[in-house]
């Protein structure tokens, strides 16, 4: 007869068995839960690097002193310079400019508009741009534009501080913003045709020229929409951020008229402000991880104009 293993010995070895399996089932769990909070933390990181990556590269065509910031729920009306904001991000969210046509501008060589108006030989009606192809801007124009727009759509902006004899160049005045009870598109410089290096105005009244100047066919908007609450206390935590393009205060037109496209959404933490040629902007998004608490993670980059 052969000695087999007794009952003790038998429950011993389960017994240690499952301590074992209890400390590595332990282990699996934590690498897995550490797996997953890696993952949301990597994939937050590349979206908010990609939005945080979009917004800059918008800004750092904007004309400076077209930056504004407004109350979303009325931000005709509403507004603030991004300049003089004293607490950014608590009332005005929505931030908005106009962006110079960099697109046809530094799309080959010959840019599509040079930048240079010489004054000599031009008019208060119209600007000769030697070394330009506004062929070429009109066609990148139409290209990019999925409404229509082309060069005659577009307006000029020239680098002085008067649009005329006393006033100076705000955004209340190219229509961003109400002015005297109103859309004032006063200071805009709307194209009406050109040709050859020539650009023709569409605006009767005579304008202030400068030998240097900014071409634009759209303005844009980062504006927070969809917001929702993810944590069930009854508060909108997160929201989306939408980009708003493809529309010219200059003719009548606010954001709402253009195009948009999703940023990033979860967002839950968007503040803007500028200070001389230097916007600086902040984001955070939340990336859901299950049932525990979402991870949390910031962007923070500055824009020198």
């Amino acid at each position: 007869m052969k000695r087999g293993f007794s009952m003790v010995e038998l429950i011993f070895v389960i017994i240690v068995l499952g301590i074992v399996a209890s400390i590595g089932a332990s282990i699996i769990s934590k690498a897995f839960e550490t797996h997953i909070v890696q993952k949301a933390t990597h994939n937050a990181a590349i979206k908010t690097e990609l939005a945080a990556l979009q917004i800059s590269n918008r800004l750092s065509h904007a004309i400076p002193w077209t930056l504004v910031a407004k109350n979303p729920t009325n931000p005709f009306n509403d507004f603030q310079i991004v300049s003089r904001l004293t607490i950014p991000g608590e009332i005005y969210t929505i931030l908005e400019w106009v962006g110079v046509d960099n697109d046809s501008f530094s799309a080959r060589s010959t840019p599509g508009w040079s930048g240079f108006c010489d004054i000599d030989t031009s008019t208060p009606a119209e600007c000769t741009s030697p070394g330009s192809d506004f062929d070429f801007t009109d066609t990148v124009i139409q290209n990019l534009s999925r409404r229509g727009a082309d060069i005659t759509n577009s307006a000029i902006f020239f680098k002085t501080s008067d649009f005329n004899s006393t006033l100076a160049y705000d955004p209340g005045c190219i229509g961003l913003v109400a002015r005297g009870g109103g859309a004032d598109t006063s200071c805009a410089v709307g194209i009406d045709s050109y040709a050859g290096e020539t650009l023709n105005f569409n605006n009767a009244t005579p304008k202030i020229r400068a030998e240097h100047y900014a071409l634009s066919w759209s303005a844009y908007a980062i504006v927070p929409e969809n917001f929702r609450d993810i944590d069930g206390d009854g508060v909108a935590d997160v929201w989306d951020l939408m980009l708003y393009y493809d529309y010219r205060p200059w003719e009548g037109e606010q954001f709402r008229n253009g195009r948009n496209a999703l940023l990033i959404n979860n967002v839950s933490v968007f503040k803007f402000t500028a200070s001389a040629n230097t916007i600086r902007f902040k984001l955070c998004i939340q990336q859901p991880i299950g049932e525990a608490n979402p991870i949390t993670l910031c962007k923070e980059k500055a824009v020198i104009r």
